[in-house]
């Protein structure tokens, strides 16, 4: 059984990240910055952008890779397409920090900025 993040819920064409670059609303945290915006869709779709200022591949992979397993497990996302960047504090923690301290930082944040909604499961 296929568990990943499918296709249609990645944000992958140049289009997708335009439309939400430049129609979306901004929030950040002490972590994490998003842009978002609302899709015709019904689920929510992520795109990642990580500078090469965060780390070497190995650790930018591993940002992308956590943040997409955290995406994947949020249940009753409502339809918004979203895109995550690090921030520069996230670097200097990122070492260290467990999977599930990450993942719940996310959650928290996209739960109260982003979807906005208490029937996001977490």
């Amino acid at each position: 059984m296929n568990e990943g993040l499918g296709p249609e819920k990645r944000l992958k064409k140049k289009k997708d990240f335009e439309k939400v670059f430049q129609k979306g609303n901004v929030t950040k945290n002490e972590w994490f910055i998003a842009k978002y915006v609302e899709n015709d869709k019904d689920f929510a779709r992520v795109g990642i952008v990580v500078s090469r200022k965060f780390g070497k591949a190995h650790v930018r992979n591993k940002f992308k890779r956590y943040v997409r397993e955290t995406f994947r497990k949020m249940k009753n996302a409502e339809s918004v397409d979203v895109v995550i960047f690090p921030r520069r504090e996230l670097k200097k923690e990122f070492e260290r920090i467990t999977f599930e301290e990450f993942s719940n930082a996310l959650k928290e944040f996209l739960k109260k900025e982003v979807f906005r909604s208490e029937k996001v499961e977490l």
